[in-house]
């Protein structure tokens, strides 16, 4: 059973997905991961078509919390990590903190503006 502090996180977690899926048709998947890459939460557009594996996906959630880790190390030499896009022919993949052990994922179509997804998850603050 979930405590209630635990539901409400999962509950501000689902409507930060929807509120960035509302974003565009563009928005294609919105995950929420924790640093060693496990999957907290996922939710996708229903007009996607899935592009790569379920194993790939978890792979690529893995990787990307790594590397998040990584970028945590230079924060008393640059500062904290504000976001990070990959861009790929067929997709933009936009990684942001989400709280101090949490990363959000989303993927986007390659030709969408990644900034109104920095924007709008910064207004969540």
């Amino acid at each position: 059973m979930l405590s209630s502090t635990t539901h409400r996180n999962i509950m501000d977690i689902q409507t930060a997905a929807e509120k960035i899926l509302m974003l565009s048709p563009s928005i294609r998947v919105v995950s929420v991961c924790d640093l060693s890459g496990k999957l907290i939460y996922s939710e996708r557009s229903k007009k996607v078509n899935i592009l790569v594996s379920k194993n790939q996906s978890l792979a690529s959630l893995k990787a990307a919390a790594n590397d998040w880790k990584q970028r945590k190390k230079l924060v008393r030499t640059l500062g904290p990590c504000k976001y990070v896009v990959a861009e790929y022919d067929k997709v933009k993949r936009i990684i942001m903190p989400a709280g101090k052990n949490h990363i959000l994922y989303v993927t986007t179509t390659s030709t969408f503006d990644h900034n109104k997804v920095v924007r709008k998850v910064r207004s969540f603050r």
